[in-house]
This record gives C-alpha cells, sequence and structure tokens, in this order.
C-alpha cells in the first residue's frame, strides 16, 4: 500500500515545480507586454500559450511513443481544455472587480471559433472518419485539417497593438526577459515529462481507467501553468494577455493531438473514443457555450454592480459545475456503447 501515498507524493511536487516555473513565464510574458509594442493577444495567445503548452505536448508524446497509451493522450488534451475553459471562473468569481475596470479584445471571439471548430473536427475524427487503420494506417486524415486551422488561428491573431503607458520596475532588458523565458521553458520541458511517468504511476497504483486518469492527472497537472498564468496576469489586470493565454493553450493543444496522431504508430489509433471522452465533448460544449456570453458581454461593458457581479458568478458557477458533473459522471459506467461509423 505504501506506493499509493510515495506515488502521490511525488506526483505533487514536481506539479508544485510546473507552477513555480508558470509564474515566472508569466511573469516575463508580462514584462515583454510592458517593454514591447506586441500585442496581449500574441504574447498570450500564441507566445505564452504555447509554452504553457508544452507540459500537454511532452506528456502527451511521451504517453504516445514510449508507454504507448494513446488514451492517456486523449484525456490529457481534452481534459486539458475543458480545465483551461473552467478558469474563466477564476477570473468571473476572484477577479471581477478588475475585469469591470479593463478593456478586453473582441478578437478573443475568433479564437473561441476557432476552439469550436476544432471540437467539431475532433468529434467528426472519432466518430466518422475512424478509418480502422485501413486507407490510412494508424494515422486520421482529419488531423491535417486540425493543423490548417491552428495555422489560420495564428495569421489571424493581431501581432502588435496601439502604444499605451505600461509602467514596470524592472531594470531587465527584452534582451535579458528573452533569455530567461527561454531557459525556464526548457525547465518545464523537464517537468513536463516527468510528470507524464509519474501519473502513469499514480493511475496504476490506485487501479484507474486510463482517459480519466489522463484527464485528472494529466490534464490538470499541466493545466497548472495556464491556470498560474491566469492568476499571476489577472493580478497584474492584464486581462487581453490571460484571455489569450486560455484560449490560446485550447487551440494550441489539438495541434499537440494531431502530432501525437503522427506518433502513434505504436499505440493504435488516437481518436478511438469511449465514455470519459465523449462526457468531455458534452461539458465542453457547455463550457464554450457560457465563454461565448460571457465574453460577448465583457466586450460590450461591465458595469461594476450587483447584477452584473451576480451574472458572471453565476457563469463561474456552471463552468465549475460543467468540470466537476464530468469528473464525477466519468466514475459510473452509463452503458454507452461507443461503435464510431467506419468510412
Amino acid at each position: 500500500m505504501w506506493e499509493q501515498p510515495v506515488s502521490l507524493i511525488c506526483y505533487l511536487v514536481v506539479a508544485a515545480l510546473v507552477v513555480f516555473l508558470s509564474i515566472k513565464l508569466s511573469d516575463f510574458v508580462d514584462l515583454l507586454d510592458k517593454k514591447t509594442n506586441i500585442s496581449g493577444a500574441f504574447l498570450g495567445g500564441i507566445l505564452l500559450a504555447a509554452v504553457t503548452s508544452l507540459p500537454e505536448l511532452f506528456t502527451s508524446i511521451t504517453a504516445t511513443t514510449l508507454i504507448g497509451n494513446n488514451k492517456y493522450v486523449l484525456g490529457n488534451i481534452l481534459g486539458s481544455d475543458l480545465f483551461n475553459i473552467t478558469l474563466f471562473a477564476i477570473i468571473y468569481i476572484v477577479f471581477f472587480t478588475k475585469l469591470a475596470t479593463s478593456k478586453v479584445g473582441k478578437y478573443h471571439l475568433l479564437s473561441l471559433l476557432f476552439i469550436g471548430v476544432l471540437y467539431a473536427t475532433t468529434t467528426v475524427a472519432g466518430f466518422v472518419f475512424n478509418f480502422n487503420n485501413i486507407l490510412w494506417g494508424w494515422f486520421n486524415p482529419l488531423s491535417i485539417l486540425i493543423v490548417a486551422i491552428y495555422v489560420l488561428a495564428v495569421i489571424k491573431t493581431p501581432k502588435t497593438e496601439e502604444a499605451e503607458d505600461k509602467e514596470t520596475n524592472s531594470k531587465l532588458t527584452v534582451k535579458q526577459i528573452v533569455v530567461l523565458f527561454i531557459l525556464f521553458s526548457l525547465l518545464l520541458i523537464g517537468a513536463s515529462i516527468g510528470i507524464t511517468y509519474l501519473t502513469d504511476w499514480v493511475v496504476r497504483s490506485f487501479n484507474m481507467g486510463s482517459t480519466l486518469g489522463g484527464a485528472l492527472f494529466l490534464g490538470v497537472a499541466t493545466s497548472l501553468p495556464e491556470m498560474t498564468a491566469t492568476i499571476t496576469l489577472c493580478h497584474k489586470k492584464n486581462f487581453n494577455a490571460a484571455y489569450g493565454n486560455i484560449l490560446g493553450s485550447c487551440v494550441f493543444n489539438f495541434i499537440i493531438l494531431a502530432f501525437a496522431d503522427v506518433l502513434s504508430f505504436r499505440a493504435g489509433p488516437l481518436y478511438n473514443f469511449d465514455q470519459s471522452a465523449f462526457l468531455l465533448l458534452i461539458a465542453s460544449a457547455l463550457s464554450i457555450l457560457i465563454a461565448v456570453i460571457s465574453i460577448l458581454l465583457t466586450i460590450k461593458g461591465l458595469k461594476n454592480n450587483l447584477a452584473y457581479r451576480i451574472l458572471f458568478i453565476a457563469f463561474g458557477v456552471i463552468l465549475l459545475a460543467s468540470y466537476i458533473s464530468y469528473v464525477v459522471l466519468s466514475t459510473i459506467d452509463l452503458g454507452f456503447n461507443f461503435a464510431p461509423f467506419i468510412v
């Protein structure tokens, strides 16, 4: 019985390291935002999102090529995206006062549109275009479409913004910030690889299902950078970078899914949905709908009054309830029969 507590403790130690590295990376992004005219959308949605998604990237590669279990990958990516969208609950419940006095760019709605299209493509890949390894070997052709959608999302992200008065007491130069950013990113990669093996150890110790284990332990742990970065940026009232980080990470995660599909020749078909993955899709659809409504209201302009506060607290509660419902229902055999249509 010693294996269960020891594996869990090791997992938590490495997860804490991921949190520390993420705080430093978000600080560097905030400094770049203040010292350059690069847009918060690009810094948060592309640069920081890519870095905070490094855990998903390297844990997925490790799970596919070394551990040989694609259910970890599917649970990791879809679980991370659901967790990321749930992070809006923290903004709405904890940081509403600061949010109500800040401006949020309308381009975040475009990011949500791309996320919705990517979810739809992934769903079709699993339930319709699962070629059963006949025409394309292990590789699903819709992974190519996922890559194309991601490239389009990057192209459509604004790269610069109008200069604003942004004060900072940091004496670091832009070059020094970039070097430190790269260094801490490499450290995050190492922690990400380690946490994959620790997740496999914890899942085996507690005899959990692979998809659920991937969503809970990999999905949450690899989303710790996004959560930490979001909280840090919201404290600094840099909501454009915070929103960009959340939504950009969701978009970037799908490119990881496509990349893992290419490497899944050992682990078998990647888009192989079970009950847990199906519940992830349902919970994510509800969460995206709430995110769209709330961001629309934010763009139109919020008032720091009781009515808006109650409404956004309600949004946050719905997002949290959606995630918790997924976790609870995934532990119950609902008797769903998954048999994708073979084309």
